[in-house]
C-alpha cells in the first residue's frame, strides 16, 4: 500500500497580542470601575462597665437629664433620670407610673409590624422640644428590645441626631443629641 504514511500537518501559531492587549486594557479599566467594598459607620458608644466615676451634681447645679429611648414593639419611650418624659403632657398633670406606661410615641399600627410602623417625625419633634429645654445635654442613650431590627435602630439614631425639618442660619440640620449609646436591650 504505497503513500500510505505518516502525514503531518503543520500547526499554525496563534497571534494572541489582540487579545492580551484587550486584557491589557480592560485590567485597569475594571479596577477602576470596581467597587470592592462599601462600609457606612454609625458612630455610637457602649455603655460603661461598672459604676459611673462621677461627682455628684452640687447643689445648685442642675442634676443631669440621662436621655434615654426605649424601643419596643409598642413604639418608642422617651425617659429621663428615672421618669418617662412627655412634653405634650400637661405639667401639672401627676408623674406616670412606669410600669403602666404607654409609649411616648406609639405605632402607627400596634404592634409595630416593620421599620415604616414607628413614628421618626413625632420622636424628632419631641427630642426637639426636650432639647430646647435642656440645650446642654448632647447625649442619649438607647435602650432597644432584643427583637427590635436593625434599620429601626439606625433610623431611631439618625431621628435623634439631628432635625432635618428645622435648619440652622448655616443652612444644616438642627443637632439634638449627637452622641448616641447603645444599652442592654430592654427585654
Amino acid at each position: 500500500m504505497p503513500g500510505k504514511g505518516r502525514r503531518t500537518v503543520e500547526t499554525e501559531e496563534l497571534n494572541l497580542i489582540p487579545i492580551m492587549n484587550l486584557v491589557s486594557i480592560l485590567i485597569p479599566f475594571l479596577l477602576m470601575a470596581a467597587q470592592f467594598v462599601h462600609l457606612a459607620v454609625i458612630d455610637s458608644t457602649l455603655p460603661a462597665i461598672g459604676p459611673p466615676q462621677e461627682a455628684p451634681p452640687e447643689e445648685d447645679e442642675d442634676p443631669p437629664l440621662m436621655l434615654s429611648v426605649a424601643v419596643t414593639d409598642q413604639g418608642f419611650t422617651v425617659m429621663g433620670a428615672d421618669a418617662v418624659l412627655n412634653p405634650d403632657r400637661p405639667p401639672d398633670a401627676p408623674p406616670p407610673n412606669p410600669e403602666e406606661v404607654e409609649p411616648t410615641v406609639p405605632c402607627k399600627e400596634r404592634p409595630c409590624a416593620g421599620v415604616e410602623s414607628y413614628d421618626y417625625k413625632e420622636l424628632t419633634r419631641i427630642l426637639s422640644l426636650i432639647k430646647d429645654e435642656y440645650p446642654d445635654d448632647e447625649n442619649v442613650i438607647v435602650v432597644p428590645e432584643s427583637a427590635i431590627q436593625y434599620e429601626v435602630l439606625v433610623r431611631l439614631m439618625d431621628s435623634a441626631r439631628e432635625d432635618r425639618d428645622n435648619r440652622t442660619q448655616e443652612g444644616t440640620p438642627r443637632s439634638l443629641f449627637p452622641y448616641v449609646v447603645i444599652a442592654g436591650g430592654a427585654n
